[in-house]
């Protein structure tokens, strides 16, 4: 039986090598854009960090400084909805 291939592993085939990959953000991959970063959906991110406990004050300004502010934003896109 041939094992279906997940999202994520579809979307790292088609993304720059050196495209950023957060640990524990997986869910929130929702595509790639034009120059082969992966682009994460912000409420998802959302979600999963206070999945993981924090309040959703705490997961907003962790998003903030920690994912968006990693690298200026270059090698990945978020997407707002």
């Amino acid at each position: 039986m041939i094992k279906p291939i997940s999202d994520i592993e579809r979307h790292l085939d088609c993304c720059d090598p050196e495209a950023i990959r957060f640990d524990g953000l997986d869910d929130a991959v929702v595509g790639t854009d034009h120059d082969g970063n992966l682009v994460y959906e912000y409420e998802i991110m959302t979600r999963l960090f206070v999945e993981q406990g924090m309040t959703e004050e705490e997961a907003v300004e962790w998003i903030n400084y920690n994912v968006i502010g990693t690298n200026g934003g270059c090698g990945f896109t978020i997407l707002f909805l």
